[in-house]
């Protein structure tokens, strides 16, 4: 299977500590005396129509794409309003590295220009976003925990606000049409075996195993069908997993 290597800059590892210590649920302990954090877990999730979209059928800009999206937004917009006339020293270098054309000759009020910089830097950082995601999916144990966030929130849905999207309250429709793409990732980041067992599913070495994609958090405790909650297991660990197991496979590779 063929996958694309990505260069990750400083600036997107910055972000997987920050988002990693958000979904633990630390963040706020070690960085915030004060105890509050920008915005509230269930803020950046943002819950919408989109976000349904994402929760029912799987996409490849997942929901912890979003989630990070707007933490990072929120952060830059936290440091405009709190450093005024220093913003632009701040963001520039960012803008740079992600070669922006921006104007340095503003004749506008300086709160005007910090917003127009801020608009540019939220518009533009997907780059930054998907090289964080892509550290953070490789963490089973991580998106479990994250999956746990989202159904915190999907549970407190009702159907009738969301028809299209939920199968009752709190409850969203199950999507079985697994696309190759996301059957390949997840193979990927699985190294080709049960996230339980360990056993092979890639038929070179025991070709009677199947491929079995399982949620983590099961729909019926406010799973999704997103990639985050998604985990490979064997035919055998499949069944031998309850509708209220929300626990992720534990099988981890050593390189030597």
């Amino acid at each position: 299977m063929p996958f694309k290597r990505i260069e990750i800059s400083d600036e997107s590892y910055n972000i997987v500590s920050s988002t990693a210590e958000r979904i633990k649920e630390t963040f706020v302990e070690k960085t915030q005396p004060n105890g509050f954090d920008i915005i509230s877990l269930e803020d950046a999730l943002e819950i919408d129509d989109f976000f349904l979209d994402l929760a029912y059928k799987p996409n490849k800009q997942t929901i912890l794409h979003r989630f990070i999206k707007n933490y990072y937004c929120q952060e830059w917009n936290y440091l405009r309003r709190k450093t005024d006339g220093e913003f632009p020293n701040y963001i520039y270098p960012i803008l740079d590295e992600l070669n922006l054309k921006y104007s340095k000759n503003s004749t506008t009020l300086s709160v005007d220009y910090n917003y127009y910089l801020l608009k540019i830097i939220c518009n533009n950082c997907d780059k930054f976003i998907d090289e964080a995601f892509h550290i953070l999916f490789d963490d089973r144990n991580l998106m479990q925990k994250f999956s746990l966030i989202v159904s915190r929130s999907i549970l407190n849905l009702k159907q009738d606000d969301f028809p299209e999207y939920m199968l009752n309250d709190g409850r969203i429709k199950r999507y079985s049409h697994w696309n190759k793409w996301l059957v390949d990732a997840l193979l990927h980041r699985e190294k080709g075996r049960c996230a339980e067992c360990g056993c092979d599913l890639t038929h070179v070495f025991a070709i009677e195993n199947k491929v079995n994609i399982d949620h983590i958090v099961p729909i019926s405790k406010g799973g999704t069908n997103d990639p985050t909650n998604l985990q490979i297991l064997c035919s055998i660990c499949n069944g031998k997993k309850s509708n209220t197991n929300s626990e992720a496979g534990n099988l981890k590779h050593r390189f030597w």
